[in-house]
């Protein structure tokens, strides 16, 4: 492969350290992407991709939910080769400034995750933004597992893909800011539809 022709996302990529730590792990290197919706964070980010050599990245400064940058000439959400994502935790503004019911990218097509809840949210919209060979991570609170009505049809829907490749279960204070648990969700769209199981590791 030449180099950086395979690409990474972060669809909240902060001050950019995840996408960083990732696009060290690529043999060939990989050309970044990444929005973030705070301007301060997002200017930080960009700093951080020239510090670290990589001056090709770009990050975006807008609302990945309402407003997602990354977009082929047709329209539809840009996909990519690694997806990795440490949204906010059950963040309860998530649809601000659009209609998921109506969502013009059709990101939500496993469910419309609960009025105060974002947390799948994210997740679909990451599963959105990988190619149909695409692996992924993202980082969410341990009760994305287990808890019920909404979120459980949505977790049935994506499970029933075979997208879940494995999961983490994370121990508590791990996380600055938040003492809760949380857990990885491994994903990986290649030969979904042969998975028959989910490796799960409690960790």
């Amino acid at each position: 492969a030449k180099s950086q022709d395979q690409t990474i996302y972060d669809e909240t990529s902060g001050s950019g350290s995840l996408l960083l730590k990732a696009a060290d792990e690529s043999e060939h290197g990989v050309t970044i992407y990444g929005q973030e919706m705070d301007n301060a964070t997002a200017a930080l980010a960009k700093m951080n991709m020239i510090l670290h050599n990589n001056p090709t990245a770009i990050i975006w400064q807008d609302n990945t939910l309402s407003k997602p940058y990354f977009k082929n000439s047709d329209g539809k959400l840009k996909t990519f080769d690694f997806c990795v994502s440490n949204p906010p935790f059950s963040t309860k503004a998530w649809s601000n400034g659009f209609d998921p019911a109506n969502d013009e990218y059709n990101r939500f097509v496993f469910g419309i995750p609960p009025k105060k809840n974002g947390d799948y949210a994210f997740l679909q919209h990451l599963i959105s933004s990988m190619k149909s060979t695409g692996k992924g991570a993202i980082i969410l609170p341990h009760g994305v597992l287990f808890r019920g009505n909404a979120e459980a049809e949505i977790r049935k829907n994506i499970i029933q893909k075979g997208y879940i490749k494995g999961i983490i279960g994370l121990p508590t204070n791990l996380f600055y800011g938040t003492g809760i648990p949380a857990c990885i969700i491994v994903l990986d769209k290649e030969n979904s539809q042969n998975r028959t199981g989910i490796f799960m590791i409690d960790a």
